[in-house]
């Protein structure tokens, strides 16, 4: 069961959570009531598809994964997997900041709505949840694998919200996967149940209000 949850706990760090959140709405067919269809991922040509989600790969994955490597090999911290609360302050503000780079990017690149308002709030809700998971931790340690598990679940249910035909299987699935994931954390003794119950509140909360105030601005 160890084993089971560690690779739990791998498959689904925070890092990744939105890039499969982003290739779910992207590849799995959904409609909105409107007939052009603007704010639906799913009718994005898929061109355009690649390069957001590369963009995604970069500043949410790779750029922030190589800063932990590099910490690492410094010693700035003694495990990728940040055990120690203290050693949590330095990667979180990185993690936050490349959130704020690629929000802005986004913003400067194609401005005017050009692209579904989906991509544009979901750096600045992960930029806010980072961001207040790292005051948090500057009392208590809070669960970051549950914080991305929240954020991709607060995303899924913003974002069908709006949807006027989608397969609700998906919400089933995300659900199961965010509780394998807290479930995870906390049979291996890294968090304890507040930690938990918090970090995933607390991703919930940030993704889907950022996106519906994104998309109450621009209706």
């Amino acid at each position: 069961m160890k084993v089971i949850a560690q690779i739990i706990s791998w498959i689904f760090i925070p890092l990744i959570m939105p890039i499969y959140a982003l290739m779910v709405v992207m590849y799995v067919p959904s409609f909105e009531s409107s007939f052009f269809q603007y704010n639906t991922l799913y009718w994005m040509h898929p061109n355009f598809k690649l390069l957001v989600l590369s963009m995604f790969a970069i500043f949410c994955f790779l750029a922030p994964g190589i800063s932990l490597i590099m910490l690492r090999r410094s010693k700035a911290i003694s495990s990728i997997e940040m055990d120690d609360r203290q050693e949590r302050n330095i990667p979180i503000i990185i993690s936050a900041l490349y959130c704020l780079v690629l929000g802005v990017l986004l913003w400067v690149k194609t401005p005017n709505q050009m692209i579904p308002v989906a991509i544009y709030a979901l750096p600045w809700g992960g930029f806010l949840g980072i961001s207040i998971a790292g005051i948090i931790n500057r009392f208590d340690k809070i669960s970051l694998h549950a914080l991305g598990a929240g954020m991709m679940f607060g995303f899924f249910i913003s974002y069908y919200y709006y949807q006027a035909e989608y397969y609700f299987e998906i919400l089933i699935f995300a659900t199961l996967v965010c509780g394998l994931v807290m479930s995870a954390r906390l049979y291996l003794k890294k968090h304890t149940m507040k930690q938990v119950i918090s970090g995933f509140l607390l991703g919930f909360v940030s993704l889907f209000g950022i996106l519906q105030l994104f998309i109450f601005f621009s209706s």
